[in-house]
């Protein structure tokens, strides 16, 4: 069946070429690269807005927790919508959300406007996230999967290096405003390319009854724990709020496993997660992103106020990370048909590992080279990682459910840089207020040191998942009925 005979001529013109999925793939890369860009801004923003708006970072930084909270807890069931009614329309609108939430953010009347416009940016990021790697993987072979993720994979680390040094020149030379800005010019053009190129993708020719309530459900369970466990790294917050909140939460869960167990269509499949590898790969790179966040989230105050370097410098060197990433994660897309995703996924960890080790040992003394190494092997190492471990997961798709799992995939990722996010501010704010810590460059580098051991404690438990994950069989995945 041909999935694209009722578009008109502008899909017909792209959909004749014979390399038409790169098209395709050059859509989705656009918009990768723009919710990369805008994601770490915010780690050169949120000093500025804690000095503006004179909030503790607790308070600030719900600007990008509300951002992450409404991401991820709408992913697994966006994803799930959009398998059904079609991938294509709900990528559009999330480009036009996502503009309208970036505009209204720049406006910044104050620190509640600009969390509530994040929030709505978020719901159009999570369109985006819900359905690009489901694009990728329902317009390309199984052969060409991992080269085109881990494309994907280079451009969204483009976004994300670009994202520090653009955000800390622009504080330092203009205003943060601008920052936000930058998304409607990019966005506009992703809603015409994407209106242009991107085929439809419901390939079943019906409607399949929509499991509202197991996405009630699943939402509410997701909502809750995670504004919960936020809140709970806050000093003085209540713990009857905590013991109330979770119990709920759990409550919530468990509902949602008897009804989706029961339900025809469920909004998530939660039969996969019997799958050991598909269980370990998710969690593994949910430690993963937990890790890079946590450290990309905490390494500007370090820099500013340890070393005393210039948000533009501290830009500039935080772009290591993301950047060594864009260099792994094509190699490691390109080569994984040859080495197996196995090997590479050790091999990405192992250097995660040891880097988050390595940069524990910074000090207020550090000299840039230094860092430069430390932060390269630790972005080099997530390039290796991602891409054939997004390729595996995806391989595991069902057919029907591919943004499901996309969503699933992109909701783990999330939830890594929530808790990242929020472990590492627990911990710095743990051993004194931030207005203490950046008072004196040998504390906040201190309290650095201290963070980022609990983060490499979280890097064992991320590669320990990795090693027991069973060897794949080559590319004994589902065949993907999609690719037109």
């Amino acid at each position: 069946m041909n999935l694209l005979n009722e578009k008109k001529y502008p899909l017909e013109y792209f959909q004749k070429k014979r390399n038409y999925r790169w098209y395709i793939l050059l859509v989705v890369l656009l918009g990768a690269f723009m919710s990369a860009l805008d994601l770490n801004l915010m780690n050169m923003i949120n000093p500025v807005w804690s000095k503006i708006y004179r909030q503790q970072l607790s308070y600030v930084e719900w600007a990008t927790l509300g951002y992450q909270l409404t991401l991820t807890s709408l992913l697994p069931v966006l994803g799930r919508i959009s398998d059904i009614f079609g991938r294509k329309k709900f990528y559009n609108v999330g480009f036009l959300i996502f503009i309208i939430g970036s505009a209204m953010v720049g406006i910044g009347f104050s620190l509640e406007w600009i969390i509530f416009w994040r929030i709505i940016q978020a719901i159009g990021a999570t369109f985006l996230q819900s359905n690009s790697i489901a694009i990728i993987s329902a317009n390309f072979p199984s052969g060409e999967r991992s080269k085109a993720i881990g494309i994907q994979g280079a451009v969204q680390a483009t976004g994300m290096a670009l994202g520090p040094t653009f955000g800390g020149f622009i504080v330092q030379y203009f205003s943060w405003n601008l920052a936000f800005y930058i998304n409607v010019p990019i966005g506009i053009l992703g809603t015409i390319f994407a209106l242009l190129i991107i085929p439809e993708s419901i390939s079943e020719g019906e409607k399949k009854r929509i499991d509202y309530v197991g996405a009630s459900l699943f939402t509410s369970f997701l909502g809750i724990f995670l504004i919960n466990f936020s809140m709970s790294t806050n000093h003085g917050y209540p713990f009857i709020n905590e013991i109330i909140l979770y119990s709920l939460s759990i409550i919530f869960l468990i509902l949602f496993i008897i009804h989706s167990l029961r339900f025809e269509n469920p909004i998530i499949d939660i039969t996969l997660l019997k799958n050991i590898p598909y269980l370990s790969g998710n969690f593994s790179g949910m430690l993963s992103y937990l890790i890079i966040g946590g450290t990309m989230f905490i390494a500007p105050y370090y820099m500013e106020y340890g070393l005393h370097y210039s948000p533009s410098l501290s830009g500039t060197v935080l772009v290591i990370i993301p950047g060594f990433m864009g260099i792994g994660t094509p190699i490691s897309g390109f080569i994984s048909s040859r080495v197996g995703a196995y090997k590479l996924t050790l091999l990405g960890f192992s250097l995660i590992t040891i880097s988050s080790f390595l940069i524990s040992t910074l000090n207020s003394s550090s000299n840039l080279l230094t860092i430069f190494i430390y932060f390269a092997m630790m972005g080099f190492g997530m390039g290796i990682f991602t891409a054939p471990n997004n390729s595996s997961i995806m391989g595991m798709a069902p057919a029907g459910k591919l943004s499901m799992v996309g969503g699933f995939l992109n909701m783990m990722r999330s939830m890594g840089l929530i808790f990242g996010v929020s472990t590492s501010t627990f911990l710095l704010e743990s051993i004194a207020p931030i207005q203490v810590l950046v008072s004196s460059p040998l504390l906040i580098s201190w309290a650095f040191d201290r963070t980022m051991i609990v983060l490499f404690i979280f890097s064992i438990l991320g590669f320990v998942l990795t090693t027991i994950k069973k060897k794949e069989t080559k590319e004994k995945f589902i065949t993907l009925p999609e690719i037109g």
